[in-house]
């Protein structure tokens, strides 16, 4: 089972609605597991920060002996776990995690809903019992860094989903929409919804999908005047609202009917001659 621990935990952290912490999370819960219990008797892994984890010990002499092999463990994470974001690892004496100071200066309500579902997922994996309990401490502690956030008035981007207190986009996704490969690829999309082959990562593309649609929108709007002047407009108007439909409903193109055209601007229908 240790094989697929990894996958597993970050399945079950990504139905509890965190998509992002999943990494971060994974790399806290497999501690002992790359260490082996004996270190894990005496050390803490609290936060992965930036490709760094952040490891509590209980003193100097520790840190340093630790510091001595912390590239062994590293390979570990990566090689064995594919925990490809650890890219170092760092011993420190006392706390150093986000999460601490969260629960040491606020009383905040953690989502019971998505808790209980967290637990429920976990209990179904048969964990052992070095990772069950930290599994749902870090779940819950996840959680209460997302209630904080969410009384500071943070909103999901309209992406990945995770917390952010940019406007629309998280910056991770915005630094890809910024792309010119991520750009040119939302350019491609809007006329080739299922082009299979692509040089982006999966996080990459969803953005592209995200730059498409909106282009799709857009391009609607601006043949809505086109379609009641000169109705040979019309045809372009229904492919680029069949290709709208198809990345907001994750379809085939050829799939698209016409309860999807529905959900459609009522304008963009009427337009179409499809009203009810």
């Amino acid at each position: 089972m240790t094989k697929d621990m990894s996958s597993l935990l970050a399945e079950v952290f990504r139905r509890g609605g965190m998509k992002r912490a999943v990494k971060r999370a994974n790399a806290v819960l497999l501690w002992p597991q790359v260490v082996g219990l004996e270190v894990a008797k005496f050390t803490n892994a609290k936060v992965l920060r930036d490709g760094v984890l952040y490891v509590d010990v209980s003193d100097s002499e520790t840190s340093m002996h630790l510091m001595m092999q912390r590239q062994k463990f590293v390979d570990v994470y990566r090689a064995k776990y594919k925990v490809k974001e650890l890219r170092d690892i760092n011993f420190v004496v006392g706390k150093v995690s986000e999460i601490e100071e969260i629960e040491e200066k606020n009383e905040l309500v953690v989502d019971s809903k998505r808790l209980a579902a967290i637990a429920k997922d976990l209990a179904s994996l048969d964990l052992p019992d070095d990772l069950a309990k930290p599994a749902i401490e870090t779940a819950k502690k996840l959680l209460l860094v997302r209630a904080k956030r969410e009384e500071e008035g943070w909103k999901e981007c309209l992406v990945c989903e995770v917390l952010t207190d940019k406007k629309d986009l998280c910056a991770v996704c915005e630094r890809y929409a910024n792309s010119v490969k991520v750009e040119r690829e939302a350019v491609k999309l809007t006329v080739q919804t299922n082009l299979e082959r692509s040089i982006l990562t999966n996080e990459e593309r969803q953005v592209a999908i995200y730059l498409a649609k909106n282009k799709l929108q857009e391009r609607m709007q601006e043949l809505l005047p086109l379609v009641l002047t000169d109705a040979k407009y019309r045809l372009e108007l229904e492919q680029v609202a069949a290709s709208y439909l198809a990345h907001k409903l994750s379809k085939a193109i050829e799939e698209i009917n016409e309860i999807d055209f529905d959900s459609l601007d009522h304008r963009v229908t009427r337009a179409l001659g499809r009203w009810s």
